[in-house]
C-alpha cells in the first residue's frame, strides 16, 4: 500500500506537535530508549516558564501575607495586655488603691460539680504575686481560636498581679530579687475546667479574683499557702471555689453580657468568712478522718457517722447548706458564728490562726481533743469571746499575751495540756473571768499581783498539777468571789496563812463574809499547824483535802464549826493528838480520811454514829459518812506505834 506525500506531511506534523507540547517544560522523554534529552527553549517556552515562576512568587508572598497578619494579631494581644497592666499601675500610684475593674475576668463553671464534699475537685493554684497580700491581682481572658470551627476557643486566664502601692511597679522585684520588675509581670494560669467540655464561649467572672482577694484578707499572708497545695488552705480554697455551690449562689459575677459586677453584700462577705475558716479549720483538724461525728444524725454508736451519711444531709460538715446549719455550729439571728462546739471529735494538729476573723464567736469549745502545737495568737482578736474550753488536748507553749485582748472572757480552760512558762498577768485583764482552769500543765509561778486587783471576780481557780513553787500567797483574800482553791502538787512551801480565809474588799478594806466552798492543797510540802481562821471563818467549806503535807499539831475542837463539809482528807500528815468529838456534829460528812499520821487513842462515838452501816441502838437512821479511814489495827499487833482503836472504821492502816 502506498502513502501518499500527503499522510507523510501529516504524520510529520503529528510528531512535531507532539515533541512541541512535551517539551513545554524543556525536556523531552522518548518513552522507548529510557534517556533524557535537553531541547533548545523557543522564545514561547521561555515566556511559559516566566508565568510559572511568577505564580510561584505570588503564592509565597500571599504565604508569607498571612504569616505577617498572624504575627501582627498576637502583638496586638500582648500589647492590650500590657496596656490593661499599666493602666491598674497608673491608678494604683494616683489613688494609693489598686483597682481591680472592668478589665478583670476570668472563666467560671456555670454548674458547680457537688461531688464529694471532703475532696476537692479541679484545684486552683492562684499564681503568687509580687502586690501586697491584700491587693488582688488583675485577671485578663485571652481566646485564642483554634483551626476548626466547631471547637470552642480556648480561654486563658492571664493573672497580672498589681504592684504594692506603697512602693510602685519600679520597686518590684522578682523571685531572685535581682530587683527586675519584668520577672513576673505577667504569669499565665489556666483556670478550673468543667466537668463536661464547653461548646460556646465560657462566662467571663470576677469571682475567682473576688473570692482570693477576700482569702488574703483571712489569711493575712500571701499566695503561698493558697498556692501550696500541700496545705488545708489550698484545700479548703478549692473546696470554696469548685465545690461549695451554695456560695456560688451568694457570690456576684461578671457577664459578658452586660459587662457588670456586683458589689459583694455584707452578708455574703460574712458568708464566704465563715465557710472558708470552718472548712479550713475541717481540713486542718482531720488530716486523717478522724472525726468521730460530722452531722448530728441520732444513728447508731456502730456507725461511722463521718462516712456513712446522706450527702444532703444539712446538718453535715461541708453540706451544701447554710453553715449555721453545720453539726456543732450555732449563729445567732443575724447569720453570724457565735458557738463551735466540736468537743470529744477526734481533731488533730493544731487550731488555724484564721479562727480570729470570727469576730462575733462567744463559745470556742474543742475539749477532749488530739489538738496539738501551740495556740495562735490570733486568737486575741476574739474580742466577744466568753468561753474557750481547750482542756484534754496535746497544746504546748506559753499561753499568748495576746488574750489579754479579750475582755469579755468569763471561762478560760487549758486543764490536761502541755503548756508551759510563766503565769501571763495577762491572763487576768479580764474583769468578766470567772473560771480559770490551768491544771496539768506545766506553768511556774509565781502567782502574778494581777490576779488580785479589784477588777477580778475569780470564783473558781484550779492550779493543780503546775510547779508554782513559792509559799501561798496572803493576796488570795482579796478574791472575795472565791469558791474554790485548788493548788494540788503545786510545789507549795510554808504554812498555810490564816489570812487567805479573811476575806476582804480590796477597795474599801472591809471584811466581807468567806465565799470559800472548795479548798485543795494535796501533794505540797506545806508544814506547821493549821490556822483557827480555818475552822471558825471559813465556814462554808464542803471539801477541805490538806493530804500528803507535813502538816503538825491537833487538830482543833474547832473543826466542828464547819457544818457544811462533805470531804475532810488529812492523810499522810504528823498530826497527833486526840480526834476530837465534835467531828461527829459534821452531819453532812461522806467521806473522812485521817490514816498515816500520829493520832491515838479511840474513835470518838459521835464520829461512829455518822458511819453508813452504824445500826443504832433506839433503831435510828444510818449516818451519812460512807468512808471512815484512820490509823488502826488489830489487837493482837503489837509495836510501839501509835494507834486509834476504831470498831467503825471502814479502813485501818
Amino acid at each position: 500500500m502506498e502513502v501518499s506525500s500527503q499522510q507523510v506531511e501529516m504524520e510529520k506534523e503529528k510528531i512535531y506537535q507532539t515533541k512541541k507540547r512535551r517539551s513545554s517544560l524543556g525536556e523531552y522523554f522518548h518513552p522507548h530508549r529510557q534517556r533524557k534529552k535537553t531541547l533548545p527553549y523557543t522564545q514561547e517556552q521561555q515566556k511559559e516558564i516566566q508565568r510559572e515562576q511568577t505564580k510561584k512568587k505570588f503564592k509565597t508572598i500571599f504565604k508569607i501575607g498571612w504569616i505577617v497578619v498572624a504575627l501582627l494579631v498576637v502583638a496586638a494581644v500582648v500589647i492590650a495586655v500590657i496596656a490593661t497592666r499599666d493602666g491598674n499601675e497608673s491608678t494604683t500610684s494616683g489613688d494609693g488603691d489598686t483597682q481591680n475593674g472592668g478589665n478583670e475576668s476570668g472563666d467560671m463553671d456555670d454548674i458547680f460539680d457537688s461531688g464529694d464534699p471532703f475532696e476537692p475537685v479541679n484545684p486552683v493554684n492562684p499564681v503568687n504575686p509580687t502586690a501586697s497580700p491584700s491587693t488582688a491581682p488583675t485577671t485578663t481572658s485571652v481566646v485564642t481560636p483554634t483551626a476548626s470551627p466547631s471547637t470552642a476557643p480556648t480561654t486563658t486566664s492571664v493573672v497580672t498581679p498589681p504592684p504594692s502601692p506603697t512602693t510602685g511597679r519600679e520597686n518590684n522585684t522578682g523571685n531572685d530579687g535581682s530587683g527586675s520588675d519584668d520577672t513576673d509581670a505577667t504569669t499565665t494560669t489556666t483556670l478550673p475546667p468543667t466537668t463536661t467540655s464547653p461548646t460556646a464561649t465560657p462566662i467571663q467572672s470576677t469571682r475567682e479574683t473576688i473570692i482570693a482577694s477576700k482569702l488574703l484578707t483571712i489569711t493575712n499572708s500571701s499566695f503561698a499557702l493558697l498556692e501550696d497545695t500541700t496545705s488545708p488552705q489550698n484545700k479548703a480554697y478549692n473546696w470554696i471555689l469548685n465545690n461549695d455551690a451554695y456560695l456560688s449562689l451568694l457570690y456576684p459575677f461578671k457577664t459578658a453580657a452586660d459587662n457588670t459586677t456586683s458589689t459583694p453584700t455584707e452578708e455574703n462577705e460574712k458568708a464566704l468568712t465563715q465557710r472558708y475558716i470552718l472548712t479550713l479549720l475541717f481540713f486542718e483538724t482531720n488530716e486523717f478522718n478522724t472525726w468521730d461525728v460530722c452531722a448530728d444524725l441520732n444513728t447508731n454508736d456502730d456507725v461511722d457517722e463521718c462516712e456513712n451519711v446522706e450527702e444532703d444531709d444539712t446538718r453535715r460538715f461541708l453540706s451544701q447548706t447554710s453553715e449555721c446549719d453545720w453539726y456543732g455550729i450555732t449563729c445567732d439571728v443575724d447569720g453570724s458564728i457565735v458557738s463551735i462546739d466540736l468537743s470529744d471529735n477526734g481533731l488533730r494538729n493544731t487550731i488555724p490562726p484564721e479562727i480570729g476573723q470570727l469576730s462575733s464567736l462567744q463559745h470556742l469549745i474543742l475539749h477532749k481533743n488530739r489538738l496539738s502545737s501551740t495556740l495562735p495568737t490570733t486568737i486575741g482578736l476574739l474580742a466577744n469571746l466568753e468561753i474557750l474550753n481547750l482542756n484534754n488536748n496535746r497544746i504546748e507553749g506559753p499561753m499568748p499575751t495576746e488574750i489579754g485582748s479579750m475582755t469579755k472572757l468569763q471561762i478560760l480552760n487549758v486543764r490536761k495540756n502541755d503548756m508551759d512558762g510563766p503565769m501571763s498577768p495577762e491572763m487576768f485583764t479580764s474583769s468578766n473571768l470567772e473560771y480559770l482552769d490551768l491544771s496539768g500543765n506545766d506553768f511556774v509561778g509565781p502567782l502574778p499581783t494581777e490576779m488580785f486587783t479589784s477588777t477580778i471576780n475569780l470564783v473558781f481557780v484550779d492550779l493543780t498539777g503546775n510547779p508554782i513553787g513559792g509559799s501561798i500567797p496572803t493576796e488570795l483574800k482579796y478574791l472575795t468571789q472565791l469558791a474554790s482553791l485548788e493548788m494540788g502538787s503545786a510545789d507549795l512551801t510554808g504554812t498555810l496563812p490564816g489570812e487567805i480565809f479573811q476575806t476582804t474588799d480590796i477597795v474599801t478594806s472591809n471584811r466581807v463574809t468567806s465565799m470559800l466552798e472548795t479548798l485543795s492543797l494535796e501533794g505540797n510540802s506545806l508544814n506547821g499547824s493549821l490556822p483557827e481562821e480555818l475552822f471558825n471563818v471559813a465556814t462554808s467549806l464542803r471539801i477541805l483535802d490538806l493530804g500528803i503535807n507535813d502538816f503538825t499539831g491537833e487538830l482543833s475542837e474547832n473543826a466542828g464549826n464547819l457544818l457544811h463539809l462533805e470531804q475532810l482528807l488529812l492523810w499522810y500528815n504528823n498530826f497527833d493528838g486526840s480526834i476530837p468529838s465534835t467531828l461527829g456534829s459534821l452531819t453532812l460528812l461522806e467521806i473522812m480520811s485521817l490514816d498515816n499520821n500520829q493520832f491515838n487513842g479511840t474513835m470518838p462515838p459521835e464520829v461512829c454514829n455518822l458511819v453508813t452501816f452504824a445500826s443504832n441502838s433506839d433503831g435510828g437512821d444510818a449516818g451519812s459518812l460512807i468512808f471512815l479511814a484512820s490509823d488502826c489495827k488489830d489487837d493482837d499487833e503489837e509495836d510501839n506505834m501509835p494507834f486509834v482503836e476504831c470498831s467503825c472504821c471502814h479502813s485501818c492502816q
